[in-house]
C-alpha cells in the first residue's frame, strides 16, 4: 500500500517488510551455550522482532542434545505482565495475533509435528489472557507446514533437523522471505560459507542479532522482505536525493578538449581515434589496451601534422 501510493509522485522507497529468519546449528557447536541463544532469538520481545529466529536447523548428530537443551530453557520461562517484574516474557502487541499463532501450530499437529514443550502463564487477568502466548518447542516439523513458511512474530520455535550443508542451504532458501540468518558452527570458514550462500539481506556468524545492533552496517532483506536499507552509509543515502558533480581536478591548467579527430566535423579517421579510445581506456586484455594506446597517439600525431609535410610524406 505505501509502494502503491508513493509511486504516484515517484517517491522513493525504503520497504522492510519481515523475514522468516533461518537459525543453522552445525554438528560442530558448543549445545548448551548456542541453546540459550536460539531461546534468546525465539523469545526476545515475545517472538515480535522482525529479525528474531523463526525456522531453526539442527545437525542430526547433536539434534537430540539441542532439543533437550532448548526444551528445558523453555519449559522455566512464564510470561506475564512485565511491571510485575517477575516474569521472562510480556504480552503481544496485536490483538487477535495469539489466535493466528495457535492456527499456525494447530496446522502443524494436524500434519505430524509435536508440541515438545511449552512455558506457563503468570497472572492474568481476564481480559488479558488473549495478549499472551506460552512460549512453544514444535518439532517433527517440515515445509509442508505454515509455521514453517509464514511469518508467525511469536514465541515458538520449530526445530527441524538436517543432514548435510548442501541441505541446509537449500532449507534456509526454500523461503519468499529473505531478511537474515544466523549461522552456528566451531569453524568459522564453515559458518561464513554456509552463509554467504543463504539469500538473505545481513548474516550473523556464531552470534544473534548482533548485525542490528551495528547501526554502521545497512539492515534490510530481498525477496518478500522487501529492498532497500537503513542504517550505515546506505541506509543515510536512501533518505538523501544524491548528486553526482565532477570537474577538473587541476583546472585551469588541465581542462576537458574534445580531441581533434572527434571535433565537427569529425575527421576521416574519427572513428579509428574512438574505437582505440575505447579499447584502451576499457578493454579487458592488457596487451589490446596498449596496442589501442598506441594507435590513438599515432592518429593525433598524424593530426598534428601540417598537411604539406603528410603530402610530402
Amino acid at each position: 500500500m505505501i509502494m502503491r501510493n508513493a509511486s504516484k509522485t515517484l517517491t522513493p522507497v525504503t520497504l522492510e517488510l519481515g523475514g522468516k529468519d533461518a537459525f543453522i546449528v552445525c554438528d560442530d557447536v558448543d549445545v548448551p551455550h548456542v541453546a540459550q541463544i536460539a531461546v534468546r532469538a525465539a523469545l526476545q520481545s515475545s517472538g515480535q522482532n522482525c529479525a528474531g529466529a523463526e525456522r531453526f536447523y539442527v545437525h542430526r548428530d547433536i539434534y537430540a542434545l539441542f532439543v533437550s537443551q532448548v526444551a528445558k530453557i523453555v519449559k522455566s520461562v512464564s510470561a506475564g505482565p512485565p511491571l510485575a517484574g517477575k516474569y521472562d516474557m510480556g504480552a503481544l502487541c496485536l490483538l487477535e495475533h495469539s489466535e493466528k499463532l495457535q492456527n499456525l501450530v494447530n496446522d502443524a499437529l494436524d500434519k505430524g509435528a509435536e508440541i515438545l514443550a511449552r512455558g506457563s502463564f503468570g497472572h492474568l487477568s481476564e481480559g488479558a489472557v488473549d495478549q499472551y502466548f506460552p512460549p512453544t518447542v514444535i518439532v517433527n516439523v517440515n515445509h509442508t507446514m505454515k509455521l514453517m513458511q509464514e511469518e508467525a512474530f511469536g514465541p515458538i520455535m520449530p526445530i527441524m533437523k538436517f543432514n548435510t550443508d548442501e541441505e541446509v542451504v537449500k532449507l534456509a532458501n526454500d523461503s519468499r522471505y529473505g531478511l537474515g540468518c544466523a549461522v552456528f558452527s566451531g569453524s568459522q570458514h564453515r559458518a561464513r560459507e554456509i552463509a554467504a550462500q543463504i539469500q538473505c539481506g545481513v548474516a550473523a556468524i556464531n552470534d544473534f542479532a548482533s548485525n542490528y545492533m551495528c547501526q554502521s552496517l545497512p539492515f534490510g532483506g530481498v525477496k518478500d522482505s522487501g529492498f532497500g536499507r537503513f542504517a550505515g552509509v546506505e541506509g543515510l543515502r536512501a533518505c538523501c536525493l544524491v548528486k553526482s558533480v565532477v570537474e577538473d581536478r587541476w583546472w585551469p591548467y588541465i581542462k576537458t578538449k574534445i580531441p581533434k579527430p572527434i571535433q565537427y566535423p569529425v575527421a576521416e579517421n574519427g572513428f579509428e581515434f574512438q574505437e582505440s579510445l575505447v579499447e584502451a581506456l576499457y578493454g579487458l586484455n592488457i596487451w589490446d589496451r596498449l596496442r589501442a594506446l598506441v594507435n590513438v597517439l599515432k592518429v593525433l600525431t598524424e593530426q598534428n601534422t601540417p598537411v604539406s609535410s603528410r603530402r610530402n610524406d
